[in-house]
């Protein structure tokens, strides 16, 4: 038995008036059991799921199920990888209207008539063509970055019609630069309620401006609404991973075996996060990832910890860290049966903050007008370069693309990576666009 994706060319919508392809993965039982029905999960930014990008990247999602369900730990299910279109279009069909956000980021907010098309004209037609476990049980959703705030406006808006949600590296906080100051403005509605769905939140440590604080923050509004992490909601710190789709690609079967697996057992425990704190100055969490056999990670929300000198510091069970006294310590958290010690050192001050100066260089043929990003734009100082002095939040990472506003790339697709770990300038050079 073999899996195999179906096309639906050109699928048409009358809601959108727009056309897109639809990608229908079916997993190896469904041609052998012609009498089984089948759970779907729905992907978000579908061309991406099984085929590359121009980059030569995709999230393979079709080799990862295949694995798993080979493996026994994942039940066979449907993927609909619904395609978006471009830039400006995937933004405003990816967007819903939250009112905080209309002054600092305006746009055609069309998300709710992408939901209404995802539910009454990709679903329908769905579950009429293919054979489906249509219950809200059985169907769930996955998307990242504006597809992972996508994901949680129609999960809390529609949660009778999915009762699985993947929100990944969520697109929650748009920075506003005026100068070299910045300012987060929220583009998600909070919703105060708890409905019945399960929930898996995750962000990467080298996002850059989207940061792992606004995902926890996020996370810690729906355990007061009622969730209870571990259960019916689950979040993921993955340290190192950048804003992309090979990122996505490494750990999507972590929120598939969350939803529609097995998890397994805890095998291994490690803990993450700034050991170096002050009594002043920065507000510090740790981060506990377990490891599972199945492949299944998750960062603990709450656990167990032990400070070997608890007069020195103390640690909540949410990971918040308060220092009392200047000096070295311990820190040890357990989590069944398994543990994980760090060394921890309280110093006198480590500021919010740390000033970051960029300078790039770019060949002589670029546009004088054009517009430059590393993760944020750098203005421009005269022709060949640019630079930018910034106050930036400490401790964040960037593993990002130098590109133009009109999306054109360095050769050869080199990502930059740097942190704001302390204060620091950088210089990057440009040799050639794409």
């Amino acid at each position: 038995m073999t899996s195999r994706i179906e096309t639906i060319p050109g699928f048409s919508s009358r809601i959108l008036h727009t056309e897109r392809d639809i990608f229908v993965y079916l997993p190896p039982g469904y041609d052998a059991n012609p009498g089984v029905a089948f759970p779907v999960l729905y992907m978000h930014d579908g061309q991406y799921m099984f085929a590359e990008d121009r980059f030569g990247d995709s999230w393979n999602v079709h080799k990862t199920l295949n694995r798993l369900i080979g493996e026994g730990n994942l039940e066979e299910i449907i993927v609909v990888a619904v395609s978006s279109l471009s830039h400006v279009q995937r933004l405003s069909e990816y967007f819903h209207d939250v009112p905080s956000a209309r002054e600092a980021f305006p746009s055609e907010w069309s998300g709710a008539l992408f939901e209404q098309f995802l539910i009454d004209e990709v679903k329908t037609h769905i579950d009429r063509t293919y054979r489906t476990l249509p219950d809200r049980q059985h169907t769930g959703m996955i998307g990242s970055s504006a597809g992972g705030l996508l994901s949680y406006h129609i999960g809390f808006r529609r949660p009778d019609v999915f009762g699985k949600i993947g929100i990944m590296s969520p697109f929650f906080f748009y920075t506003v630069w005026d100068g070299a100051q910045r300012t987060e403005i929220q583009i998600y509605e909070s919703f105060n309620t708890k409905p019945p769905i399960r929930v898996w939140l995750d962000m990467g440590g080298a996002e850059g401006l989207l940061t792992v604080s606004q995902a926890r923050s996020v996370a810690d509004e729906m355990i007061g609404n009622g969730f209870k992490a571990g259960h019916d909601l689950a979040f993921f710190l993955d340290p190192e991973a950048a804003h992309t789709q090979q990122a996505w690609a490494d750990r999507i079967q972590a929120p598939l075996l969350y939803m529609f697996g097995k998890t397994g057992t805890p095998q291994s425990i490690r803990l993450y996060g700034r050991t170096i704190i002050g009594l002043w100055g920065l507000k510090v969490r740790l981060y506990p990832n377990v490891s599972y056999d199945s492949g299944f990670v998750m960062s603990l929300l709450e656990a167990e910890y032990d400070v070997a000198n608890p007069d020195m510091a103390t640690v909540a069970a949410d990971g918040s860290v308060t220092a009392y006294q200047i000096g070295t310590t311990e820190v040890t958290v357990r989590y069944a049966g398994l543990q994980s010690t760090v060394a921890l050192e309280v110093v006198p001050e480590i500021k919010e903050t740390v000033q970051i100066d960029i300078t790039i260089e770019v060949p002589l043929d670029t546009p004088k007008d054009d517009r430059i990003y590393a993760g944020f734009e750098i203005p421009k100082a005269e022709d060949g370069l640019y630079r930018g002095s910034y106050v930036l939040p400490r401790d964040l990472k960037f593993d990002v693309p130098i590109i133009n506003e009109f999306g054109r790339f360095e050769k050869n697709y080199v990502n930059r990576r740097f942190s704001t770990e302390n204060d620091a300038s950088f210089h990057f050079k440009i040799a050639e666009w794409e």
